[in-house]
C-alpha cells in the first residue's frame, strides 16, 4: 500500500474511533465510556499509534462497536432503521468517480484556503465586550426607569384626556346651559317689565 493510501487509511480509521467514542459519550456518558473502553482493551484509545496494522484496528473498531450494540438498545434500533433504508452507491465506473472528484478539488481547496484564513484571523480585543458586559446592569436600570416612565406618560395623558373632558363639559357646555337660562330669566324678567309699563300706562290714562 502507497504511503499516501496508508495515511487516508490511518485518517479514516481516526476519525471512526472518534465518533465512536463520542456514541459512547452520548449513550453511557464520560465516566462510563472511558470504563467500557478499558474493559473492552480495544484499539480504539487515543493511545492508539499509527505503527498498528490496518487489519486489526478495523477488527478491534468491529469488535468495540459490536459490544456497544449488545449494551444498547437504541443503537441496535438504530442500526437497524439504517439497514431498512441502505442507499446504494452511484452505478459509475472508477475513472467517472475519479473525474467528478478532481472536478470539485479546487473548491475544496478553497474550503481549505478559507478555514486556513480564518485560524490566522486574530482574536477580537476582548476589551470592548468587557466594557459592553460590564455595562448590561446599567442598560437593564435605563431600560427599567425608560419602561417606568413610559407608564408615568401614559397615566399623564389618560389623566389630561379626562381633564380636558371636564373641562369641556364644565367651561363650554356647562356655560353654554348657563347663558341659556340667563336669557330666559332675562327674557322672563323683561316681559314683566312691559306688563308693568302697560299696565302703568292704562292706569294714567284711563281714557
Amino acid at each position: 500500500m502507497s504511503s499516501i493510501a496508508q495515511d487516508v487509511a490511518f485518517q479514516t480509521l481516526d476519525a471512526l474511533e472518534q465518533r465512536l467514542q463520542r456514541v459512547r459519550f452520548l449513550l453511557y456518558g464520560s465516566a462510563a465510556a472511558a470504563a467500557a473502553d478499558n474493559d473492552d482493551q480495544t484499539p480504539t484509545d487515543t493511545t492508539i499509534t499509527q505503527t498498528q496494522s490496518i487489519a486489526s484496528r478495523l477488527q478491534a473498531l468491529q469488535s468495540s462497536f459490536n459490544s456497544v450494540l449488545s449494551d444498547s438498545k437504541s443503537a441496535q434500533a438504530i442500526v437497524a432503521l439504517q439497514s431498512q433504508h441502505q442507499h446504494d452507491g452511484p452505478d459509475m465506473t472508477s475513472d467517472a468517480l475519479a473525474a467528478l472528484v478532481l472536478s470539485h478539488a479546487p473548491s475544496y481547496q478553497a474550503t481549505a484556503a478559507r478555514l486556513t484564513s480564518l485560524q490566522d484571523t486574530p482574536v477580537p480585543n476582548s476589551s470592548a465586550l468587557a466594557a459592553l458586559v460590564e455595562l448590561h446592569p446599567r442598560l437593564e436600570r435605563v431600560a427599567t426607569r425608560q419602561d417606568d416612565q413610559q407608564l408615568s406618560i401614559a397615566q399623564l395623558r389618560h389623566q389630561s384626556l379626562a381633564l380636558l373632558g371636564r373641562w369641556y363639559h364644565l367651561g363650554i357646555i356647562g356655560m353654554d346651559d348657563c347663558w341659556t337660562e340667563w336669557e330666559t330669566r332675562l327674557m322672563d324678567q323683561e316681559k314683566l317689565v312691559r306688563r308693568a309699563e302697560a299696565e302703568k300706562r292704562l292706569i294714567d290714562n284711563p281714557n
